[in-house]
C-alpha cells in the first residue's frame, strides 16, 4: 500500500533524517522547551510522591493521590481530544502551561508554610490532572503542525528521546533538590521550568498549522463519537489501542510502585527513590535512541514490549536488591518505552489529520487515564499483601494479558492510507 504523502520509503530511519526534524526552527525550540519543563515535572513527581509518603507512611493515600491526580485524564481526555481538535492547539497549550505553573506554585507554597495536608495535596492534584486532560491531547496532536507529515516520524521519535530525558533527568534533580532545598524547593523548581515553555508556545508559529480551525458542525458530543466510532471501526487501530490499554492499566503504574519499593522494600531515602526514577529514565532513553533508527512501528513489536515489562515487574517483586532493582527498572523503561513509541508513532501514522486530536485523546486516555485503576489497586494490594507481592501480581497480569489479546499483527500496515 502507498505510504503517507512525503513519507520515507526505507523502514530505517536515518539519524540524519532525524536531524532534518530538528533543523525545523519551531520544533526545536519546542523540543528544547520540553525538555526543561519535562525536566521539572519528573521533579514534581518525585517531590508529590515523597511527601505523601512523608505525611502518611501509607502505601494506600499514595495510590489514592495518584488516582486523583489522574482521575480527570480517565474521565475528560476524550474530551481534551475534541478540545484540540476544534481551537488552536499553540494557544491552548500556553493556557495549560500557565495552569500548572500556577498549580505548583501553590503545592510549593502550601508545603514552605508547613500547612500542607493530604487532602489539600488530593485536591491540587485533581487540578493537575484536569489540566493534563487538556493539555496532553493537544501536546501530541501538535507535533504535527511543526514539523509536517514526511518528517512525522522522526519527530515523535525525537519527541520520545526529549520525553525520557527529562524523565531520567528528572528523576534524579527531583531527588538532588528534595535533599538540598527539600520538597518545596522541588515543587518551585517545577514551577520555574515552566517560564521557557511558555515564551517559546507564544512566540512560535507552526507551519503546518491553522490557528483558526473551522468548525466541524457538530456538537463536542458528535465529535466525540465520530473519534471513536473511527477508532473502534479501523481494525489496525482499534487493536493498537487494545494492547495498549491493558498496559497502561496494568504496566504503567510507575509513580505508586516506585516509590513503595524505595521505601518500604529497599529502604532508601529521597535520593536514592530519584535515582531508581532516573534508571527508568535511563533505560527509556536508551530505548527511544534505538528506536529512533526504526519507523516499523508492528502490533507484535507493541505487545513483545508489553510482555517484557510485566516480566519486568515480576522480578521487582522477587528483588530485595538496591543494583538488581535500578538495573531492572532500566529494563522496564526500555520495555515501557518501546510500548509507547510503538503506539504512539502508528496511530499518527495511521489516523487522519481532522481527527488526530481525538484519537491522541484516546491515547493519553490509555497512557495516563486508567493509571487510577491501576493506581488505587496497587496500592491496596501493597498496604494489604507487600509490596513485593502486589508487583508480581500485576506484573504477571499484564505479561497474560497481553498474551492473550495475541502477539500476531492484525491487518494493515502503519503506512496504509487511513480515514
Amino acid at each position: 500500500m502507498p505510504g503517507p504523502a512525503g513519507a520515507h520509503p526505507a523502514d530505517e530511519v536515518s539519524w540524519r533524517s532525524m536531524a532534518v526534524a530538528l533543523r525545523v526552527p519551531a520544533f526545536a525550540w519546542y523540543w528544547i522547551g520540553q525538555l526543561i519543563s519535562g525536566t521539572g515535572t519528573w521533579s514534581q513527581a518525585i517531590a508529590q510522591s515523597w511527601l505523601v509518603l512523608d505525611l502518611t507512611h501509607s502505601a494506600v493515600d499514595l495510590g489514592t493521590i495518584t488516582m486523583l491526580q489522574f482521575l480527570p485524564i480517565l474521565a475528560f481526555a476524550l474530551v481534551g481530544g475534541v478540545v484540540a481538535d476544534r481551537v488552536g492547539r499553540r494557544r491552548l497549550l500556553v493556557i495549560t502551561q500557565i495552569a500548572l505553573t500556577v498549580q505548583a506554585v501553590i503545592l510549593g507554597a502550601l508545603v514552605a508554610t508547613h500547612v500542607v495536608t493530604v487532602w489539600e495535596i488530593g485536591l491540587l492534584a485533581l487540578a493537575l490532572g484536569t489540566t493534563n486532560a487538556l493539555n496532553n491531547p493537544a501536546q501530541q496532536a501538535f507535533v504535527p503542525e511543526l514539523v509536517g507529515r514526511a518528517l512525522l516520524a522522526d519527530a515523535v521519535a525525537l519527541n520520545s528521546v526529549q520525553f525520557n530525558t527529562a524523565r531520567m533527568l528528572g528523576g534524579a534533580v527531583g531527588g538532588l533538590a528534595i535533599a538540598t532545598w527539600g520538597i518545596d524547593g522541588a515543587l518551585f523548581l517545577n514551577a520555574a521550568s515552566f517560564l521557557p515553555i511558555i515564551a517559546i508556545l507564544a512566540t512560535i508559529r507552526p507551519a503546518y498549522a491553522d490557528d483558526h480551525p473551522v468548525a466541524s458542525g457538530h456538537s463536542v458530543y458528535g465529535d466525540l463519537r465520530g473519534g471513536l466510532s473511527y477508532a473502534v471501526r479501523t481494525a489496525s487501530v482499534r487493536q493498537v489501542l487494545a494492547l495498549f490499554a491493558v498496559i497502561g492499566l496494568l504496566g504503567f503504574n510507575w509513580q505508586v510502585a516506585v516509590p513503595l519499593l524505595a521505601r518500604f522494600v529497599l529502604h532508601r531515602s529521597a535520593t536514592g527513590f530519584g535515582d531508581l526514577m532516573a534508571a527508568i529514565g535511563a533505560g527509556s532513553l536508551v530505548g527511544a535512541i534505538v528506536l529512533a533508527r526504526d519507523r516499523r512501528a508492528t502490533e507484535t513489536r507493541l505487545a513483545i514490549g508489553g510482555v517484557a515489562l510485566g516480566l519486568v515487574l515480576v522480578a521487582l517483586g522477587l528483588t530485595r536488591s538496591y543494583p538488581v532493582s535500578l538495573l531492572l527498572l532500566g529494563l522496564g523503561g526500555v520495555a515501557g518505552i518501546v510500548t509507547s513509541i510503538t503506539a504512539n508513532t502508528r496511530l499518527q501514522l495511521l489516523t487522519p489529520d481532522r481527527l488526530r486530536g481525538r484519537v491522541m485523546g484516546i491515547y493519553v486516555l490509555l497512557m495516563g487515564g486508567t493509571t487510577p485503576i491501576g493506581a488505587f489497586v496497587l496500592g491496596e494490594l501493597a498496604g494489604h499483601l507487600g509490596t513485593g507481592t502486589a508487583l508480581i501480581i500485576f506484573g504477571a497480569a499484564t505479561a497474560i494479558a497481553v498474551t492473550a489479546l495475541g502477539l500476531r499483527p492484525t491487518p494493515g500496515t502503519v503506512d496504509e492510507p487511513s480515514g
